[in-house]
């Protein structure tokens, strides 16, 4: 997995990162991790492309930790819409899971979502369609990632996880969508009205 994170306080000071939860599961023998800190748009480009261009060969898994709002992610204090960010991986993710740990990035349209992983090739994307609180997402995210990065079938993992952890889905507003499906829209929309 590779793991691209901004900050999520603005203190220098601030130690918040999901890196120690997702080490867990590296030494627990689920993934393999490569975390990097990424404080601007240039940052991010450089990783995203360093992995797209076979240098992780086998990691298959991204999960793209920033602040969100609805279709938009904020990386260095600066906007990035969904639409940019597919520009920027545009054709490369064949296979590929890109996992939006932000608020409400995917309470986007069905077509939307699915229009992404098109342009991507993204076998799936994976986020939250509300706004979310750190710490229960990461003890959602250690169920979700084992699960996920071991999936064949995206559309069954996303059934099986609202299955198993009801509360924790519907709380969380998590939502996925490949180019072909998307889950459930009133998520998105009940997002949307909180």
């Amino acid at each position: 997995m590779l793991c691209l994170e901004g900050d999520w306080e603005d203190s220098l000071e601030s130690r918040l990162s999901v890196e120690s939860a997702l080490r867990l599961l590296e030494r627990a023998g689920w993934i393999r991790l490569v975390h990097r800190d990424v404080g601007t748009f240039a940052e991010l480009a450089h990783y995203v492309d360093r992995w797209l261009d076979g240098e992780l060969e086998g990691y298959d898994f991204a999960y793209l930790g920033f602040h969100g709002t609805v279709n938009t992610l904020y990386i260095g204090g600066r906007e990035v819409p969904l639409a940019e960010f597919a520009g920027l991986v545009e054709g490369r993710c064949a296979n590929k899971v890109l996992y939006f740990a932000s608020c409400k990035v995917l309470a986007s349209s069905d077509e939307t979502l699915m229009n992404f992983c098109k342009r991507t090739g993204a076998r799936a994307v994976a986020g939250y369609t509300r706004n979310v609180d750190f710490v229960e997402t990461a003890a959602f995210e250690l169920l979700m990632v084992s699960d996920l990065t071991h999936s064949t079938n995206m559309k069954s993992a996303y059934y099986r996880l609202r299955r198993e952890y009801p509360e924790l889905t519907k709380k969380l507003g998590f939502r996925m969508a490949h180019w072909q499906w998307a889950s459930e829209r009133s998520i998105a929309t009940a997002a949307l009205d909180n």
